[in-house]
């Protein structure tokens, strides 16, 4: 059966009991921060982090993470896209002709988008 009384002023509970992370013992409201306590735990806790700390590998230089590239003489690919979406567009104007007209619109956007996409800056 659990204790009724807080672990550091054995006054008896009002309220529910907190419960410390770090010493899992039972607190009241007042003194249920690890800090008002004074929580041997969180000591211990403080101390494996440091520690941890500083056994981990040290930081990387910015180059890992921001490869210099050696060969930047070499030209980019052009994407393709636009040109598929140009080609969709023209292929249907031409067969709105002969079925439906209403796809000639959609034809004509699809050629503004794709000349769009071809001849905006890329950021």
């Amino acid at each position: 059966m659990p204790e009724n009384n807080c672990a550091y002023c054995h006054k008896k509970f009002t309220e529910f009991p907190f419960t410390c992370k770090f010493c899992t013992n039972n607190y009241c409201s007042d003194h249920h921060l690890p800090e008002n306590h004074n929580c041997a735990g969180l000591k211990k806790y403080k101390e494996n982090q440091a520690n941890s700390l500083a056994a981990k590998k040290p930081a990387q230089p910015i180059e890992y993470f921001y490869p210099k590239y050696k060969d930047t003489k070499t030209k980019k690919k052009k994407p393709m896209m636009p040109y598929l979406i140009i080609g969709t567009g023209i292929l249907l104007m031409i067969t709105a002709y002969f079925i439906h007209l209403s796809m000639y619109y959609i034809g004509f956007i699809l050629i503004c988008a794709g000349l769009i996409k071809l001849f905006m800056p890329r950021v």
